[in-house]
């Protein structure tokens, strides 16, 4: 013979019930998926991870939409996300496209391709963390790197700089295409007081609007990402 439940019991599993679906609901965060593939660019908002490269996976589990490439935006800056971004390519006119001056914090980029790519320099605005994966056969697993923290100390050239006394400091990161083929450990380096970036790496893509003139207060960090 069964026995009735009780009122206890039944607020009891009603509580369980109600904090496990709002710890799963609260503790999603959704992340931006861009990919480039059959001459098509989908923008995806994604609830979870995907498997690199899977393109089949995110079109069925994702959010996704199809871009015109005549409507991403080539001008300087460019797009700014604030949400984690994620961007799979098989090359660096797509990368380019994607990336190039990109307004991002915490960015993973998956290269989908096995051909070897060229050494270009791409700009990252405002970068703090950055994943790489490469399906290169040589490549080394998959990698993360920390760029900076709000709350770290930098010191770097003998110079040191806290980011909170700054007023107008701005980060900026130039990403080594050629880390993807695997030749070398993910490694980074970084230029505090920069003025004009200009001036300082005359062999880096710039942009005027962003470099060239800067305000009486304004300094650079630049890191360099190899």
């Amino acid at each position: 013979m069964l026995r009735p439940i009780s009122k206890y019991h039944l607020m009891t599993t009603s509580l369980l019930i109600f904090w496990s679906v709002h710890g799963f609901v609260t503790g999603q965060k959704n992340t931006t998926l861009i990919f480039a593939k059959d001459d098509n660019i989908r923008n995806c908002s994604c609830a979870t991870d995907i498997r690199d490269c899977d393109y089949s996976l995110a079109n069925l589990v994702c959010s996704c939409k199809t871009v015109l490439q005549q409507a991403i935006s080539r001008a300087t800056p460019g797009p700014s996300y604030s949400s984690d971004l994620t961007l799979w390519f098989s090359d660096t006119t797509s990368l380019s496209l994607l990336l190039n001056f990109t307004s991002v914090h915490n960015l993973k980029l998956s290269l989908c391709g096995t051909t070897p790519l060229p050494s270009v320099y791409l700009a990252v605005l405002g970068l703090r963390r950055l994943r790489i994966h490469s399906s290169a056969a040589t490549a080394a697993p998959d990698q993360s790197l920390v760029i900076h923290n709000l709350s770290d100390r930098i010191t770097k050239d003998e110079s040191d700089l806290e980011p909170r006394e700054s007023k107008n400091l701005f980060y900026i990161s130039y990403l080594d295409t050629a880390l993807f083929n695997g030749h070398s450990l993910l490694k980074s380096y970084s230029v505090v007081n920069v003025s004009r970036i200009s001036d300082h790496f005359p062999n880096l893509p710039y942009s005027n609007t962003i470099t060239d003139a800067p305000s009486p207060d304004q300094t650079y960090i630049v890191t360099l990402i190899y």
